[in-house]
């Protein structure tokens, strides 16, 4: 049997934040889950009932990982995707934990059928802001997420935080495109999300990343609950050594990275956009024009017309 106790320990030796729930039906999610959410493959049954992913699920276990206390970002790449492959990280600790625990079970770190945050919430690990993330009282909402399902029971289970942002709008209001609204994601203009769909942007979606190539750190850095946690310096890597790179050198420097999943055209696709958005010399991508790969052609198309 799991305890709270356990767990307080666990996360007092490691520095993270950590609680347990019930593995339940979370049927109350049924509503909110019938509008689509992009790059999620999981069924409505599957992303509220553990048990359709582990047969006698009895216990979920939540994790918040730290960001690191100093981040180095590219120009345009967002502090939660820089540096190692939060996956990685995030997966390594929740097999630590089970080790820890003696228990068995399927660990998940913001690819599971569950949805994470809620999943956060009510493992006690902070409550919702109105930019949609967790709130905690020592990492803001700069903390990644995951989780564990397991047969195994518990003595008891966490409590959810009861909090508030309160008339604070800063999130809202540094938001570039007006995707926040109340705690509900408009996820088609979400400047974080549009750096990841794939294919061809419409013009529109393109020149609203501006200066962005993946991820969009507006409404976290806005908060007042992240004021002074982190250290965050930018290197002066420009937009264009993304332009020279073949999918062997692409790998090479950012295989390890949160934004490796997404491949190179997509990558290389925004850092074109941000760097013309941004003012950057038209001539320097003409190249792409004669790409093998469509999706970098037709962009580039789209950026060196006149009307762009």
């Amino acid at each position: 049997m799991i305890t709270l106790k356990q767990l307080e320990e666990y996360a007092q030796q490691n520095d993270i934040i950590v609680g347990m729930t019930a593995a339940r039906v979370f049927d109350e999610l049924k509503k909110p889950l019938e509008r689509k959410v992009p790059f999620v493959g999981y069924s409505l049954e599957e992303r509220i009932d553990p048990a359709r992913t582990l047969e006698n699920a009895k216990t979920v276990i939540c994790i918040g990982y730290p960001y690191p206390q100093e981040i180095s970002a590219d120009r345009g790449i967002s502090i939660a995707a820089s540096g190692e492959d939060y996956h990685t990280l995030v997966k390594s600790a929740l097999e630590k934990l089970k080790t820890f625990l003696g228990i068995d079970g399927l660990a998940f770190s913001d690819t599971g059928p569950l949805v994470d945050r809620y999943v956060a919430y009510l493992c006690g690990l902070g409550y919702y802001g109105k930019n949609g993330f967790i709130i905690n009282e020592k990492f803001g909402t700069l903390f990644f997420i995951g989780y564990i399902i397991t047969a195994e029971g518990a003595d008891n289970y966490s409590t959810p935080v009861k909090g508030s942002c309160g008339d604070c709008r800063r999130c809202l209001d540094a938001c570039p495109t007006g995707a926040i609204n109340g705690g509900e994601m408009a996820y088609e203009s979400c400047i974080s999300c549009i750096t990841q769909i794939k294919g061809v942007l419409s013009k529109e979606r393109m020149k609203s990343l501006r200066g962005r190539v993946y991820g969009c750190d507006a409404c976290q850095l806005s908060c007042p609950k992240n004021s002074g946690k982190i250290k965050i310096s930018t290197r002066e890597t420009g937009y264009e050594h993304f332009f020279d790179m073949n999918n062997r050198q692409f790998k090479e420097k950012y295989g390890n990275t949160g934004i490796a999943w997404r491949g190179r055209a997509t990558i290389v696709r925004n850092a074109m956009t941000a760097f013309i958005n941004t003012g950057g010399d038209k001539s320097k991508i003409e190249k792409f024009l004669a790409d093998d790969n469509e999706v970098l052609k037709n962009t580039a198309k789209m950026l060196l017309c006149k009307t762009y």
